[in-house]
């Protein structure tokens, strides 16, 4: 295969000879492309030669213009200072909500040679008024004229000033941004001016979607003779004149075109779609790590088959995919090269900033919670900052800043905090006064911690705290430039500025480096033996429609102005998208499979119009869409820490653990769910430390109503025998609030402090006192015959017999009741939801009650109900809790349900219809017998030695399992 690169090496050779390679300049989209056609001149000489000047077209039109690219940090402010001069009463916190979106309108209005008067003035109250007239049929615009629409317009009515004294500013300074620089240089070879360095020939190669401004340049340099074009087409979509792919191309080529972009001939317009011989493999995924797994496999069967010398591409539609990738790679690590930048946003460092912020913006600056303070204490970069000492010197000092809050206090005091004279970092980290103060000192606290870093944890940490120090450094030398910056804002800016660095990836020797990981934009001009797309959905390639200007839609598309929008950015991906499968000859696209549970968006459109009309263009093409893939699953090395296999010492543990700890409704719901998830949970005993957190989370708020409810059952059986029609429900419900604080201050030596008096936590006490108020309201009219509590916060658990290959032995079944209780001769086992539950949930379906409980899509409410009959009925006949003594099993009338807080309007839920049984008429002979069925046939499932303990495929669910660190499911 003949690379492009190659191709336009040979052109360069061919039409210069050695000498005059140094007089000559070749412009490119990136430094990628650069990087590698050096290495192509290089190959086709031989001997060493002067080479010519590579740029990019940005450091084309700066080098021509003789100006530099002003910093964007400092360009902001620049364009600040000039709108405080138009509009005093301007502020930097309101500035900041446009000013970003202002600057890239200017850049665009500059790169397209936008006339600056005619697009601000077109946007003025006077023209825009005129415009709605005209489009609603209303002649008299003046009554649209409001305080509103004048606030509207005050904005539009002084951007062409701004515009001209920031152009002034940069121009005295010989700065400039990127469409200033396009504009400038199109102006001087317009009127004939001179560039700032003179070359005998400049090349344009591998160009695409130009901007009018790039257009104009490359125009005039034709017609001068000074530059020649080279393009990489295809016919394929440039001759077909409804491929988006070729909308710029098409003219580009067209030599009666007004837009014909070539000296002469058009060099060069190839058929690669429509002659090349290549296997194309279209294949969907269940979820977006497994094509991960998927892209591996790939690349391990290409170099058995083909060698490591091939070049192969791995592009990843979804760039977010590279956490995933970064995992698996490694064993590829010889011939590995990642192009892509590893964005700051994803670091320690850039969460380690987010924390200072909500620190710092807390309007209390006297004080900040004890979990904030232990958040901050423990997070990554201050352990790096504590571990730096010796073992017994990071111990003492763990266990000073410990000692700064009690276990029940909520708040520690920051003058608390700065005065720990063995963290001195502190007094940095927790500065006061103004952002820029507190900007100085934090940058200082960086430099501490950096040099108090282990050197065996120097790595990418390390580098991301000093690329994060380094935007600190640079804004606050230029926020001295504005008179106030809220914290609020300036913080704002200051992560928005962090996580726009990527940490780069770097290799010692960069020869032979034949595996890239890229984004799509980084293949340009490149070309592979082999590619892998991930991620070929809808959302990703194409991205999603998303326009952020102050310029409307409906100018923006007009013919005078003709600004990009979403349709041209769609364009330019496709072109990108189209051209890295030109060449390779095998080809293997991957997009996820969209279902109901996930936010998966369908198919890309461009592998739906590669199938209707590559497949018919090209009889040498090899077209597949396997629906599986087993060979995948064959080659799964032994050990996988996603799939657990089921040893005999495994079958051992399992069993040991099914006889001591046993099996509960939530073991199996979540087994159900995810089998690995099980086996960390209830096999390995693993466990997620207890993070310290300001607000409730679901789990704690389900508790703590749970707590309450708890307390007033033990409160009526102790008083009234049990008796709920004896107890006061008013006078319950009129001291909810008591009721609610005492609960708390139970739980939380295991759930933790909580603030409840304001905030979202006070939100949710509102919302538990309004929850519990209409439960004790509506209960008494629940029940047609009196109520008597028999227990609350019950532990059930018995020994069932069970076999597993020819040998027997027991298995525990346990599970806690909320609350028992007596109606006229039925016992209800009564379990409380803070979520709601529906009929639907505890419905059995027409295979009977069997089939539900042992079902793959189980209903884990309705195993609930019947796991309670089941160990109720087994404690009576054991007879092995005296709250039973004198009760018979077989005659026992045990009732299940659900009191779900959420649907409270339903009463309790019980299975409804024919109730709890395995049969029409079943008896409770019959309904033990069964069950103990029910518990064979789980034990069967979890000592399947067919069957691996797997991650499951529903990856929505992962988002709050406690192990998808460990999966690789950070969602």
């Amino acid at each position: 295969m003949k690379t492009f690169l190659r191709k336009t090496a040979e052109h360069l050779w061919a039409q210069h000879s050695i000498e005059e390679m140094q007089e000559i300049a070749v412009v490119m989209p990136s430094q990628r492309g650069v990087l590698y056609l050096k290495k192509e001149l290089a190959y086709l000489s031989d001997r060493a030669f002067l080479a010519p000047d590579f740029m990019t077209i940005e450091e084309f039109a700066l080098k021509m213009t003789d100006s530099t690219l002003i910093d964007p940090i400092e360009l902001l402010f620049e364009a600040y200072n000039c709108f405080k001069e138009v509009d005093p009463l301007v502020d930097f916190d309101r500035f900041m909500g446009w000013g970003q979106m202002m600057l890239k309108d200017f850049d665009t209005l500059d790169m397209y040679l936008v006339e600056p008067y005619q697009i601000f003035s077109f946007l003025s109250e006077v023209k825009s008024l005129e415009r709605w007239g005209a489009e609603y049929g209303e002649q008299d615009t003046g009554k649209y004229i409001t305080q509103h629409t004048q606030a509207y317009f005050k904005l539009y009515d002084h951007l062409l000033e701004v515009y001209g004294r920031l152009q002034a500013r940069l121009k005295d300074r010989r700065l400039a941004y990127r469409g200033m620089a396009y504009r400038d240089l199109a102006a001087r070879l317009a009127s004939n001016g001179t560039l700032a360095k003179h070359y005998k020939k400049i090349y344009f190669v591998g160009f695409n979607a130009l901007s009018k401004g790039e257009e104009e340049i490359i125009r005039f340099l034709l017609k001068q003779d000074l530059a020649e074009t080279l393009w990489d087409a295809d016919e394929y979509y440039v001759n077909n004149s409804f491929h988006r792919a070729g909308n710029w191309l098409r003219n580009y080529s067209n030599a009666g075109s007004n837009t014909y972009l070539a000296k002469a001939e058009f060099n060069w317009m190839e058929q690669h779609f429509a002659t090349d011989a290549k296997e194309v493999e279209v294949l969907g995924v269940a979820n977006p790590s497994a094509q991960v797994f998927v892209a591996m496999e790939l690349i391990r069967t290409w170099q058995e088959q083909h060698g490591a010398e091939e070049q192969v591409a791995l592009v990843l539609g979804d760039e977010s995919l590279l956490d995933q990738v970064l995992l698996f790679v490694g064993e590829f690590k010889e011939r590995l090269n990642i192009t892509m930048g590893y964005s700051l946003k994803k670091t320690p460092a850039f969460s380690f900033v987010t924390l200072l912020s909500e620190i710092h913006k807390r309007a209390d600056q006297t004080r900040i919670p004890v979990a904030m303070f232990k958040h901050l204490m423990q997070h990554a970069i201050m352990q790096y900052y504590i571990d730096g000492r010796s073992k017994g010197a990071s111990k003492n000092l763990n266990r000073d800043w410990q000692a700064l809050a009690g276990p029940t206090d909520l708040y520690v005091s920051i003058e608390a905090i700065r005065g720990l004279k063995t963290l001195p970092v502190l007094a940095d980290l927790f500065q006061s006064g103004s952002f820029p103060a507190i900007l100085k000192q934090t940058s200082v606290a960086f430099e501490q911690i950096l040099k108090e870093m282990p050197r065996q944890d120097w790595g990418a940490d390390a580098q991301a705290m000093t690329q994060a120090r380094r935007v600190l450094d640079n804004l606050s030398d230029v926020i001295e430039q504005v008179d106030e910056v809220s914290i609020k804002i300036g913080f704002k800016l200051l992560l928005n500025l962090i996580q726009q660095q990527k940490l780069t990836f770097e290799v010692a020797e960069q020869k032979n480096r034949t595996l890239h990981v890229m984004g799509l934009l980084e293949t340009r001009t490149l070309d592979f033996d082999r590619v892998i797309v991930l991620s070929l959905n809808e959302g990703s390639l194409p991205g999603t429609r998303k326009r952020e200007s102050l310029i409307p839609l409906d100018i923006a598309q007009m013919n005078t102005f003709d600004l990009p929008t979403f349709t041209q950015a769609d364009a330019v991906t496709s072109y990108h998208f189209h051209r890295l499968l030109q060449r390779p000859k095998q080809i293997e696209l991957i997009y996820v499979q969209p279902s109901e549970k996930s936010s998966v968006k369908e198919m890309s459109r461009f592998v739906k119009q590669l199938r209707l009309d590559w497949v018919k263009q090209n009889p040498a093409l090899t077209w597949t869409e396997p629906h599986v893939r087993f060979d995948l699953v064959e080659q799964v090395p032994t050990y996988d820490m996603h799939r657990i296999e089921k040893t005999d010492a495994v079958i051992d543990l399992l069993k040991a653990k099914l006889e001591s700890r046993g099996l509960s409704p939530s073991a199996m719901a979540q087994f159900a769910n995810c089998s690995l998830q099980y086996y960390y949970s209830y096999v390995l005993d693993l466990r997620k430390e207890k993070q310290n957190e300001d607000e409730l989370g679901a789990d704690v708020f389900g508790t703590w109503v749970h707590k309450v409810l708890e307390n007033v059952d033990k409160t009526i059986l102790d008083s009234h025998h049990g008796w709920v029609d004896q107890a006061d429900a008013e006078a319950r419900i009129a001291e909810l609030d008591v009721l609610l604080d005492q609960a708390m201050e139970q739980i939380q030596l295991r759930e933790g402090v909580f603030e409840m008096e304001k905030g979202f936590n006070y939100v949710l006490k509102e919302v538990a006192k309004t929850l519990l108020s209409s439960y004790y309201h509506l209960e008494p009219q629940w029940n047609s015959a009196r109520v008597q509590l028999l227990g609350t916060e019950l532990d059930l658990s018995t020994m069932v017999p069970v076999t597993h290959e020819g040998h027997g032995f027991s298995v525990k079944i346990k599970g806690r009741v909320d609350r028992l209780d007596r109606v006229g001769g039925v016992y209800r086992i009564i379990d409380y939801k803070t979520g709601k539950v529906e009929t639907k949930d505890l419905t059995i379906g027409v295979p009977g009650l069997m089939s539900e409980l042992v079902s793959e899509d189980l209903k884990g409410k309705l195993l609930q109900l019947w796991l309670y009959k089941f160990l109720l009925a087994q404690v009576v006949e054991q007879q092995s809790n005296p709250l039973f003594a004198g009760l018979h099993w077989k005659t026992l009338s045990i009732e299940p349900g659900i009191i779900s807080f959420r649907n409270l309007g339903a009463g309790v839920l019980t299975v409804p219809k024919l109730g709890l049984w395995f049969s029409e008429g079943q008896n409770m002979e019959g309904f033990m017998a069964d069950s103990r069925q029910v518990v064979q046939a789980w034990v069967d499932k979890i000592l399947d030695r067919t069957k691996s303990f797997e991650k499951t495929t529903d990856v929505e669910s992962c988002q709050f399992c406690d192990f998808k660190v460990i999966c690789h499911r950070e969602i």
